[in-house]
């Protein structure tokens, strides 16, 4: 099953790149539920994420992720390992 990723409207060439990897990729208006949640800090507001509160699995949860200066296969790699990454 593809994992699935929430992006900002904005990062349509990032949701792009993943689907040609096999990611579903939803934008912010999205409501299902999601394995990842992908923002860029320089561009955009943190406020898109509560869009999301009501669909994501409380057991397993959402990563949320920065791309601000991260290369594709930077981003492939924390969705896949679920890595931690300061939100600030």
């Amino acid at each position: 099953m593809p994992k699935i990723v929430a992006i900002q409207d904005h990062l349509k060439d990032i949701g792009k790149e993943l689907e040609a990897r096999g990611y579903e990729v939803v934008h912010e208006n999205y409501d299902g539920y999601v394995d990842a949640i992908l923002y860029d800090s320089d561009y955009g507001r943190l406020s898109y994420l509560g869009n999301f509160d009501s669909v994501i699995d409380m057991d397993k949860g959402a990563i949320v992720i920065n791309i601000k200066n991260k290369r594709i296969d930077e981003i492939i790699y924390a969705i896949e390992k679920r890595t931690y990454e300061s939100l600030f």
